[in-house]
């Protein structure tokens, strides 16, 4: 369902890290999400940073539109980044795979290995 990996350094220095592996391969970043502040401003909790991350490649996506209309609920990917303390993070990225498997398009799953590859080679390099 997903790839996780460990990192050291702050919050934000994770977050820079994770965001620049995958604008290295044509990824940019078209959401985020601070769940923690969220949180706190809706329910009054506090948690450890937390943030969710859609990252996007608009070729992958406009080719992937283009096999299944309504595959837009499932874009953009997920990526999530959590502080475990104060010098580590987890970075833990979606499989879109999984996912798009369920749609059972032969073409749309050909598409979603290809981005998975992606996104598990950027979550295996950081």
């Amino acid at each position: 369902m997903y790839f996780k990996k460990m990192l050291k350094g702050s919050f934000s220095e994770v977050i820079e890290k994770t965001i620049s592996g995958f604008q290295e391969i044509g990824f940019g970043l078209i959401t985020e999400i601070d769940m923690d502040k969220k949180l706190y401003e809706k329910l009054d909790v506090k948690v450890k940073p937390y943030k969710i991350l859609g990252i996007c490649n608009p070729g992958f996506a406009y080719k992937a539109l283009q096999l299944e209309p309504d595959v837009g609920v499932f874009l953009p990917c997920k990526v999530i980044v959590k502080e475990i303390n104060e010098s580590e993070s987890e970075v833990v990225a979606m499989d879109p795979s999984v996912v798009m498997n369920m749609l059972n398009n032969k073409e749309l799953s050909l598409l979603a290995d290809e981005v998975t590859n992606k996104i598990k080679s950027v979550v295996n390099n950081l």
